[in-house]
């Protein structure tokens, strides 16, 4: 496949377009196309420009969970693709990511993690009301570097310091960083719950995930 190619499955991502991206993907296996190139100059590349524009107020939240879906339905396919022939994808880390035990917001989590992603994080997404425990063993099945916690409600704030917690008492926390973000989560409670990082937004969770797999 030339260049075209790659682009163009870039641009399905920036347009949001999953049903064209399904379609190149598959078009890309078909032909014996590499997985990790498919995903690394094709899908990776639009989800970093969109997170990039995001980041500078050149789109907003609708379009970047748009974009997000489209890298995560692209990613699926190929993930499959990549385990049948036995290639490895390259990481900087390994990140379990969730929401909270109490909340069932997804949309700001899954846009977290697709951009992630994006930018070489093997990242594990649990989903949404995470008990301490599905964190926990998580964390240990996948051998995690980064554990990342989100919401966006109040009342389920305290599930976050439990989690840490709890990782002190499994001999986990010197291992493994902690990020955690959301709407009511500011740094002065992250430093009250001994979390390593806050993540704002989907750019600076990027920048700080990176910056802590550096010292992990």
């Amino acid at each position: 496949m030339d260049q075209d190619y790659f682009d163009k499955l870039a641009q399905t991502v920036i347009d949001g377009d999953v049903e064209e991206c399904a379609r190149l993907v598959q078009e890309g296996i078909e032909r014996g196309v590499n997985p990790l190139d498919t995903i690394e100059r094709g899908l990776s590349r639009g989800i970093s420009k969109v997170g990039d524009d995001f980041g500078t107020g050149v789109v907003f939240l609708p379009e970047l969970i748009m974009a997000a879906d489209v890298m995560k339905a692209g990613t699926e396919l190929l993930d499959q693709q990549i385990a049948l022939s036995g290639l490895k994808r390259d990481t900087l880390g390994k990140m379990v990511i969730g929401t909270v035990k109490g909340d069932i917001h997804d949309i700001g989590k899954s846009v977290v993690a697709s951009v992630l992603q994006a930018n070489g994080i093997d990242v594990n997404d649990i989903g949404i009301d995470v008990t301490v425990e599905d964190f926990i063993g998580t964390v240990k099945k996948t051998r995690a570097d980064v554990l990342g916690m989100s919401t966006l409600l109040t009342l389920p704030l305290q599930v976050m310091g439990e989690v840490i917690d709890t990782m002190k008492d499994e001999g986990l926390r010197e291992q493994v960083k902690v990020i955690v973000g959301g709407c009511p989560v500011t740094q002065e409670f992250a430093d009250e719950i001994g979390a390593d990082a806050v993540g704002f937004d989907a750019a600076d969770g990027v920048k700080k995930v990176r910056k802590l797999l550096e010292h992990a």
